[in-house]
């Protein structure tokens, strides 16, 4: 939030030592909790731009376009060479000198222009940053005393804070709230400046009839109306104080609002009494399907849960968050009619929330605004209304509030909160420094009882005032000790370490580590896992449960949980491939999450499941790939990924099977299940072309996803060493006709278990299907390794084992050599 330290000035607190040394107030907040991450000291950003005077123009000797000027500036003068038209000797101007440097980091130094020295530079606005356009130079008005600093003159020179407001301190939402809280550390004084206003004869209950139905969602509503504005534009004062802390002049009337809320901290809204049908005011909830226009011509469909301000026939204003379009005030309203309200924060959130509008009213709203300043900040609107558009003000106001805010008494132990703090806080000190804040403080000894304001909703208990009391007497009070430890650190957690150690492998492997939010699209999801019908316990994975929805989310865009994490892990794909990323490889180990069914009443506090996934996609082909004659298939590739990867951690007997009932995202004829030792732990395949068509994804993409629990059932496994083989090794190859339902997997398994202890190793590194063969056949080459560790193997006896173990393997599956 901007703060300009003149409007501060404003509320009695002396601000003339900051205006110098704005780093002192910057400490000041933030050794208090508000932290300043910006200070803007205008008059250095015009530091040597100051007002002048045309002595003399002549023609430039050089340049029929250029003029030659005299300029003084008080005590000196200069020559200055100017390319504008319409100044004259005499006129007063704008002149940066050497060492100014004017927005967009243009330095102005002595330079020669055409053969003559130019000492300085006659500014237009645009120069200076203050319009988009300009013609000629700023000529200023005659009166004007030359000499003097241009920041001084155009009242550009207050400095600017950017503080950090956390979201429990809404009091400090405004320039009032923050003097209040500078006097409050400080022990300066302030004020609010209250000028009376005048009211008509007019009642306000005569002309507009305010009903709220929905008490406990708006607690207090009051408004009032004003006849016969005048809508002009804001006079120079408000105009520079909104633009010094961000916001653009709109009208007198809108601009009174806003100074409103950035003064007070309390948003208002004024309709145009003459758009109100029926000249009623309703607060209530929205129907189911209505429709709303807001200010920025946004057409919402309401859900029936949004709290709305409502004429007698449709919604005029999302209460809170935003005005609607046909009831705003323009150049031709006449009357107004200015609430001020007390909206519930939560309900304010939800709405801004729900539709994705942020707005400065629902920032402060959903913060919560103080309940007592309703009164004070309509009627300072009021009184400012009342002078700048010469409208009048209407007796009767309103202000509807059955059933006032009532803060809690606190009971503040001392000797808690000086355990608690690890200093000892007396009950005088206590006192002084909570009345600091405008705490109302009964009792006295060891046990007080307090009251906070009602602009500090965030006193609830006693250790939030102990909090405060610390904060008030300042965090380098409290005494350094150090802590005594009888207790061994904690162990590491088993599982997070296996995870990170399953992530240095796979970046080992070359695959970049993606990191994505829990929370996803709803629409993404299903979109995504439309096609997926059926019982998958056979995979080791939970992809039948439905999606957990978030009772508050950020937006609806991220309204449920993930299932899996493939479907964000192809959109990271999708966003790689579009900015240029050919081809590459993306990793991600993290939770997803399912609704979980039971009638056990202990479980239903937790109605979900959560489990830790592994998942990998592998994309494209790199730029070389042209170069090479036989590239891989993306499903060996994921699959070689995988076997290398359960092979690098010791798993033993890992098998790649038929799924009985695929997927609908992957291809049904290159996907698989992987179960490793007899368990089903994922599966593994080729995005289906349906989906990859739905999405756009412009390139084959593999992918696997892996249940990261089961997998590390039983790890870390111990490290076993094994003596290196003394001798040689036999290799036999051997190409097999095998019917297109046999797995390669199934072929390989038989094999091993046929040939014994002597088969070391069986590779497949053939498949072949094609016009040679017929085409419920296909060709499946293996190369064979034999060794014993104890003995050469002769020619003879691999050549039997050989020939017993393909025999066998054809007969049991029906294949036959090729």
């Amino acid at each position: 939030m901007k703060i300009s330290l003149k409007w501060l000035g404003m509320y009695g607190v002396d601000v003339r030592e900051y205006m110098v040394h704005p780093l002192k107030l910057s400490e000041l907040l933030t050794n208090a909790g508000l932290e300043v991450e910006a200070i803007v000291d205008q008059g250095q950003v015009f530091q040597s731009v100051i007002t002048g005077q045309i002595l003399e123009k002549n023609k430039h000797p050089n340049a029929d376009a250029l003029t030659l000027c005299l300029v003084s500036t008080g005590e000196s003068q200069h020559r200055i060479v100017c390319g504008a038209k319409n100044h004259n000797a005499g006129d007063k101007v704008v002149v940066a000198l050497p060492g100014a440097v004017l927005p967009g980091d243009f330095a102005i130094k002595v330079s020669k222009i055409r053969g003559e020295e130019s000492q300085g530079m006659l500014c237009s606005e645009k120069e200076l940053g203050l319009s988009a356009e300009s013609e000629g130079i700023m000529i200023l008005p005659s009166e004007t005393t030359v000499g003097i600093p241009f920041a001084k003159w155009a009242k550009k020179d207050d400095v600017i804070l950017d503080i950090k407001v956390t979201p429990n301190r809404a009091d400090c939402l405004s320039h009032f709230g923050l003097a209040r809280e500078i006097a409050g550390i400080t022990g300066k004084t302030y004020e609010f400046p209250i000028v009376p206003f005048s009211e008509g004869r007019d009642s306000t209950r005569k002309l507009i009839k305010i009903t709220v139905e929905e008490g406990e969602l708006c607690p207090r509503y009051a408004g009032r109306v004003i006849r016969n504005v005048k809508i002009t534009a804001s006079p120079e004062w408000i105009k520079n104080s909104l633009e010094s802390v961000g916001l653009r002049s709109i009208n007198n009337v809108v601009d009174i609002t806003n100074f409103i809320m950035m003064s007070i901290g309390q948003p208002l809204h004024a309709f145009d009494l003459a758009q109100l049908d029926g000249a009623q005011i309703n607060v209530r909830k929205s129907y189911q399907g209505e429709k709303f226009v807001t200010l920025d011509k946004q057409e919402l469909t309401l859900e029936g849960t949004e709290l709305v301000i409502c004429d007698a026939k449709k919604p005029v204003a999302l209460a809170g968050v935003m005005g609607g379009l046909q009831s705003g005030v323009t150049e031709n309203t006449k009357d107004l009619f200015v609430e001020s309200a007390y909206f519930l924060p939560s309900t304010v959130r939800r709405s801004s929330r729900r539709h994705g509008l942020e707005s400065e009213s629902s920032y402060r709203f959903s913060r919560g605004v103080d309940p007592d300043a309703i009164n004070l900040a309509l009627n300072k609107a009021c009184q400012l209304i009342a002078e700048l558009t010469g409208g009048t003000v209407c007796t009767d106001s309103y202000d509807i509030y059955p059933r006032p805010v009532v803060r809690p008494r606190i009971e503040l132990d001392l000797k808690f909160i000086s355990a608690r703090l690890g200093m000892v806080i007396e009950g005088v000190e206590a006192k002084r420094l909570l009345e600091k804040i405008g705490c109302d403080i009964s009792g006295s000894g060891a046990r007080i009882l307090v009251n906070p304001p009602a602009y500090r909703s965030d006193l609830k208990l006693a250790e939030d005032l102990g909090e405060e009391i610390l904060r008030l007497k300042g965090f380098s009070f409290i005494p350094e000790t150090l802590p005594k430890l009888s207790a061994e650190p904690t162990a590491d957690d088993l599982f997070f370490g296996l995870e990170f150690l399953m992530a240095e492998t796979l970046r080992s492997f070359g695959f970049n580590h993606a990191v994505n939010l829990n929370f996803t699209d709803r629409e993404f999801e299903d979109g995504f896992l439309t096609a997926m019908r059926g019982n998958y316990k056979e995979l080791g994975i939970d992809l039948d449960s439905k999606s957990v929805e978030l009772q508050n989310p950020l937006n609806i865009r991220l309204a449920v949980m993930r299932r899996s994490l493939i479907p964000s892990l192809v959109n990271n794909v999708n966003h790689n491939f579009r900015h240029g990323v050919a081809a590459g490889t993306l990793f991600e180990i993290a939770p997803v999450f399912s609704v979980k069914e039971s009638k056990d009443i202990k479980e239903q506090s937790r109605p979900f499941t959560e489990m830790t996934n592994l998942a990998m996609v592998i994309w494209g082909e790199s730029p070389e790939a042209w170069l090479k004659t036989n590239l891989v298939p993306p499903f060996f590739k994921i699959k070689g990924v995988v076997e290398a990867l359960l092979r690098e951690w010791q798993f033993k007997s890992v098998k790649f099977e038929t799924i009985k009932e695929n997927p609908g995202f992957l291809h049904p004829g290159q996907s698989a299940r992987i179960v490793v030792e007899g368990k089903p732990i994922g599966y593994l395949g080729v995005l289906h072309p349906g989906i990859a068509n739905k999405f756009e994804v412009k390139t084959p993409v593999a992918l696997a996803e892996i249940n990261f629990k089961i997998l590390m059932a039983r790890q870390p496994r111990a490290l076993r060493s094994k003596v290196l083989p003394k001798f040689p090794t036999v290799q036999r190859d051997v190409a097999l006709l095998a019917p297109i339902s046999v797995s390669s997997g199934e072929i390989k398994d038989t094999l091993v278990k046929i040939a014994g202890n002597l088969l070391v190793r069986c590779d497949l590194f053939d498949l072949y299907t094609g016009e040679k063969l017929p085409a419920d056949k296909k060709s499946l080459a293996f190369r064979l390794t034999y060794q014993d560790s104890e003995r050469t193997l002769s020619d003879d006896e691999v050549n039997a084992l050989h020939q017993n173990a393909v025999a066998a393997v054809s007969q049991k599956l029906g294949l036959s050599l090729r």
